[in-house]
């Protein structure tokens, strides 16, 4: 009798594991789909130190041709909000989104991306917009630890990698759009505050 109730109980276990096999490959098969919908060619990969990233990013930002979308939390290195702003200059559309709280004090860059025609917002929505992200052209996704500031090219470890994927970057254009949508014009660029006199 021990033995048929043994052998019962195996059998249930073993129709378990079957029909649990099923829902796994299709888990598999999900995550499989996944994989190949974000699969990139690496054009770029820069660390700091050394110092060069802010140039082979700049070599991208002059060769769009149709479009920019940047998210970051901190962008205080001017020579690549010169670059956004020749591309807005020349027909690309450039649009921005800065960490709200950040760019209320960003006295340099804004007023370079501003005078160039780049559309500029901040983003209020979270505790912190900690992005660094760029799109150019709906093909091609930057991104990594680097800010695009003073500290990211010249003193800080970083990283930036850029890759080529028209799938990938609309997955993050989806999300810029998200972003955009909840964060509000910045038409002027922050005053400078001085110090009051004693």
């Amino acid at each position: 009798m021990k033995k048929i109730i043994l052998f019962l109980l195996s059998c249930c276990l073993l129709v378990q594991t079957v029909s649990a096999n099923p829902d796994t490959t299709k888990g598999a098969k999900e995550v499989a789909k996944t994989d190949a919908v974000l699969k990139a060619e690496v054009l770029s990969v820069f660390f700091t130190p050394p110092a060069g990233a802010a140039k082979g990013l700049i070599r991208y930002l002059d060769g769009a041709k149709k479009s920019i979308q940047v998210m970051t939390y901190s962008f205080t290195y001017v020579e690549i909000a010169d670059a956004l702003a020749r591309a807005a200059k020349r027909g690309v559309e450039v649009q921005v989104i800065q960490d709200g709280p950040t760019a209320a004090n960003n006295f340099d860059v804004i007023p370079v991306l501003l005078k160039g025609g780049v559309v500029v917002r901040g983003n209020k929505a979270h505790r912190i917009f900690h992005h660094k992200v760029m799109i150019i052209d709906g093909e091609i996704v930057v991104t990594g630890s680097y800010n695009f500031t003073n500290s990211a090219e010249k003193s800080n470890a970083e990283n930036m990698i850029v890759l080529r994927s028209a799938t990938l970057a609309q997955q993050y254009y989806k999300n810029f759009i998200s972003h955009w949508e909840r964060s509000y014009p910045i038409t002027t660029a922050p005053e400078r505050k001085t110090a009051k006199p004693n």
